[in-house]
């Protein structure tokens, strides 16, 4: 990190020059810092925090320079090719920042207005993150087929049990109410699913960690309890609740979980496969590969097909992202 630093540091020393004569060469001069700042944001650490006050000051000298008729078309580029840089690096910009006390401290000296995107970099990470989550815990189309196609057979086939039917009905509505961080409503749909089917050890699994989102820790761990009851071992427990915690966003959690399943159970093809899920939601992609390659290996050793299928779209789709 020094290193990374000191860079830096002789990068803008070098690029400094002579104090500029006009406010033109000025807004010249802070876009060449900006460039600087974002293309080597990497080890810096809170250097980073300088950033979004840099930006600020852009902002207000363009909007001043554009007042008096200047053209400043090249500079205008150059801005925005600067923030776009930002948005494709902005995980590297939060990681970072967090050692200087994170943006949400920041932002509480600065009081920035919404408009200054750049102030609100940590919320749209997690809200990518969460974006991200949602592609991973509805995995691949050919999952969704299997379960509509099981859901197609259970309301066709099966006799027509009010308690199932409600079952089925219930379950969708809980995935649209954890998609929208709708806690409560997830909640009280969970407890109405624990009474209409109380050995399914998933219900209070991911009814435990609505809870922790619900900041209710003491109803969580009796959740994780009843689970634990059903359950057939400890390794089954902690790769079940990876799975809940991935649902519900709790990625350190859930690669917690899926570090501790791993443990347990190294022949389990969905303790590797959750922890690749971890990994890849917390944007570190060479340990996913590495989790989805094992999962892969154990589940072609297993024969399970259907899992092993998703794990290699996963793959996939992981090694063509930028």
């Amino acid at each position: 990190m020094a290193d990374a630093r000191e860079h830096l540091i002789r990068l803008l020393e070098a690029s400094a020059g002579k104090e500029p004569d006009t406010p033109a060469e000025k807004l010249r001069h802070l876009l060449t810092e900006l460039e600087i700042r974002i293309a080597n944001m990497a080890g810096t650490g809170e250097e980073v925090l300088a950033i979004p006050s840099l930006m600020d000051r852009i902002a207000d000298l363009m909007a001043e320079l554009e007042t008096t008729g200047i053209d400043l078309k090249p500079e205008r580029t150059r801005w925005e090719s600067a923030q776009a840089l930002l948005r494709r690096k902005a995980a590297i910009f939060v990681r970072e920042a967090r050692q200087g006390g994170g943006l949400k401290a920041a932002r509480a000296k600065h009081s920035p207005p919404r408009e200054r995107w750049w102030w609100y970099l940590d919320e749209w990470v997690a809200q990518e993150r969460r974006r991200r989550l949602r592609k991973i815990v509805l995995i691949g189309a050919g999952v969704v087929l299997v379960i509509a196609f099981a859901l197609w057979f259970i309301q066709s086939r099966l006799p027509r049990d009010p308690r199932l039917r409600r079952i089925i009905d219930l379950e969708p509505r809980v995935d649209e109410a954890l998609i929208s961080e709708d806690w409560d409503t997830a909640r009280a749909l969970l407890e109405e699913l624990r009474t209409l089917n109380p050995d399914n050890p998933e219900y209070p699994l991911l009814l435990g960690a609505v809870y922790e989102r619900l900041n209710q820790p003491d109803k969580a761990q009796s959740q994780y309890e009843d689970a634990r009851r059903l359950l057939k071992s400890e390794g089954a427990f902690y790769t079940q609740r990876a799975s809940a915690y991935l649902q519900v966003g709790l990625f350190e959690k859930a690669l917690a979980d899926a570090r501790r399943a791993v443990e347990l159970a190294p022949e389990s093809e969905e303790a590797y496969f959750y922890l690749g899920n971890a990994y890849e939601a917390l944007g570190k992609r060479p340990e996913a590969l590495a989790a989805y390659q094992r999962a892969s290996e154990l589940a072609e050793a297993h024969n399970n097909s259907t899992l092993l299928v998703v794990i290699r779209v996963r793959m996939a789709a992981l090694l063509q992202r930028p």
